[in-house]
């Protein structure tokens, strides 16, 4: 049995929130999952877009917790309907090194950090020591997928939820220091990289980025904000939320709770005289509307929609009831784009039995080069993945595209005549990260 703590319940809870959410940072892990299970709490992190488990702990500490989690989001105790709420937390993150933080020994398996850590903040168990440093690492190295040492301001998302367990909490976890990042920087070849500076270098116009959730949509747009600010620009944006500060830029948060929402935004946002409008996304008819109008009339317009192929970004405005002739003329561009996991160095092997299942699906042949899949080792946290890449599939908009648009084309047939035209898709384009030997075959299966 776990022996009593004897600091105030606010004071562990807040303890128990910092190691967590620090553990999370120094992992690069976008959420966190805090789930009550029938007799346990589990903690999971996803971490280049895949779950995994970090620690478990005692059912019991579960309402403590979001009760903190409560108190700096400012939502309700009394609720037990879903709330979503945002904090911000400081964190330091430190090298392996330099932590000295007490274990308890399990056979045959060495605890993960995580649990080492919330374990010493509870004095778990008998067999733990303040003598016990823990076993010392080397610092993590650069492509070990971790974050340096430092100190990282995190803007966390909170969503509560209620299951029959008890009340079940995933943050979204945006570090500033990782959201703004040269456009060069974004891993484009040199193709996409033409094509997109050709659709920003534009007065007017609107380009989308699209793709689920989770595939660096909000990053490449402020990537591209960032080549555009200048001094002879006036930069406006709407965003749910803000998730970089530029401090040059005019943003503005969406807020509904003052009825502020993209629409209503939209309504007014001209008449601040943009000269580049960002809308954090496209969400209905009259902010799609109100932001291709923009667009004709002399702004640059750029914003995300979710959808999954450039081709299925018009299927998805057309399903928004937006006029075809309004789509056609206004938009300039779009970018559909996913992230892959890149194989780690250290322990990729070579893969030399691949699914020709698998290969069928990414359009390559066994014959057609040497590929490589995961192990996993200890620079990767036994993954056998460190860190992501993006791919990109590019669409610029053409006359003829336009014309066969507005003569509602099958979606088929716009999709031949642009792939017809040297639009790369996506698949092709993860088939040529698995022909490099920088991702696996299964991961590009996943992908697209």
């Amino acid at each position: 049995m776990p022996t009593q703590n004897n600091s105030s319940p606010d004071v562990t809870a807040a303890a128990i929130l910092n190691v967590i959410l620090e553990d999370a940072a120094r992992k690069r892990a976008s959420d966190v999952h805090i789930e009550p299970l029938a007799d346990k709490l589990r903690i999971r992190f996803r971490i280049d877009g895949h779950l995994e488990q970090q620690a478990e702990r005692p059912l019991h500490e579960l309402e403590t917790l979001l009760n903190r989690v409560r108190a700096i989001s400012s939502l309700d105790y009394t609720s037990r309907l879903p709330q979503d709420g945002h904090f911000e937390l400081t964190v330091e993150i430190k090298d392996a090194q330099e932590k000295s933080i007490p274990k308890k020994p399990e056979k045959n398996k060495e605890p993960a950090p995580l649990r080492e850590a919330l374990a010493a903040l509870f004095n778990d168990g008998d067999e733990v020591s303040e003598d016990v440093p823990a076993k010392e690492q080397d610092p993590a190295p650069p492509s070990s997928g971790m974050h340096p040492s430092g100190v990282y301001v995190l803007d966390v998302r909170v969503s509560i939820f209620p299951t029959v367990y008890g009340d079940a909490a995933v943050f979204r976890l945006l570090n500033r220091s990782d959201i703004l990042i040269p456009l060069d920087d974004l891993g484009m070849n040199p193709e996409e990289r033409n094509l997109i500076n050709g659709l920003i270098t534009r007065s007017y116009g609107m380009l989308l980025i699209t793709g689920p959730s989770g595939s660096g949509k909000t990053t490449t747009l402020y990537s591209i904000l960032q080549e555009l600010k200048g001094k002879d620009k006036n930069i406006v944006t709407l965003e749910d939320p803000v998730e970089f500060y530029f401090g040059d830029i005019r943003q503005t948060q969406i807020r509904n709770d003052w009825g502020l929402t993209y629409a209503v935004g939209m309504r007014s946002i001209l008449r601040q005289d943009p000269d580049v409008l960002m809308v954090g996304e496209i969400r209905d008819q009259e902010t799609a509307e109100h932001a291709m109008r923009a667009s004709l009339i002399g702004r640059l317009v750029g914003s995300t929609v979710h959808s999954n192929t450039t081709i299925g970004t018009i299927a998805r405005l057309i399903d928004m009831n937006i006029e075809r002739s309004l789509i056609a003329y206004a938009v300039n561009g779009i970018i559909a784009q996913r992230l892959l996991r890149s194989l780690c160095t250290a322990c990729k092997v070579a893969d030399t039995a691949p699914s020709k299942l698998a290969l069928e699906h990414i359009g390559l042949k066994e014959e057609e080069g040497s590929f490589m899949k995961a192990v996993g080792c200890k620079e990767c946290n036994n993954t056998g993945y460190v860190g992501r890449m993006g791919i990109y599939s590019v669409l610029v908009f053409t006359n003829k595209l336009r014309a066969m648009i507005v003569d509602r084309a099958p979606f088929n047939e716009l999709q031949t005549y642009v792939e017809g035209e040297g639009m790369r898709t996506l698949r092709e384009r993860a088939a040529e990260k698995v022909k490099m030997g920088v991702t696996s075959i299964e991961e590009a299966v996943r992908a697209v």
